[in-house]
């Protein structure tokens, strides 16, 4: 079931994210450990940074709860990670992707949850737009998290 809803999410990427996604790879790993709310560890050195979204840094609001919940989505899973070919690092060497974990889009749920806001760089940031726009919006709407301080989730 897990390897049909990977090439099911997989196969909507590469519809609907076209053209960046048309050079687009994946490739499945582990989590070694969370950084942050947007960037993980993975076996080999590489560093990971979420594409499309922005979580507070480190003595911001909210700063523990992104933290937290990312790695409450991702630490020690199988996740895949999607690259969009044409912008595959970004200054710091960090490899940039969308990250899967047990059927969830993780850059997406951290903005519809308040803990990232959108960051739509050109050219492979941009190619959720609109659904990190909706997603962003639901949550201030709601005022969850950094949009208004609400909470469902406790701090560990």
């Amino acid at each position: 079931m897990a390897d049909r809803l990977k090439t099911l999410l997989v196969f909507f990427l590469v519809l609907f994210a076209a053209p960046c996604l048309s050079e687009a790879s994946e490739k499945d790993t582990y989590v070694k450990y969370v950084i942050d709310g947007d960037t993980i560890a993975v076996p080999g050195g590489d560093t990971v940074r979420y594409l499309g979204i922005d979580t507070p840094e480190k003595g911001e609001p909210f700063y523990r709860e992104a933290k937290y919940r990312n790695r409450s989505l991702v630490k020690g899973k199988k996740v895949t990670l999607v690259f969009c070919d044409k912008e595959r690092h970004d200054k710091y060497g960090r490899l940039l992707a969308w990250v899967y974990a047990d059927g969830v889009f993780v850059n997406e749920a951290l903005l519809k949850e308040g803990l990232a806001r959108k960051l739509l760089i050109p050219p492979c940031g941009t190619v959720f737009a609109a659904g990190f726009k909706a997603a962003e919006n639901s949550a201030r709407a709601d005022g969850l998290g950094i949009w208004g301080g609400k909470t469902g989730r406790a701090v560990r």
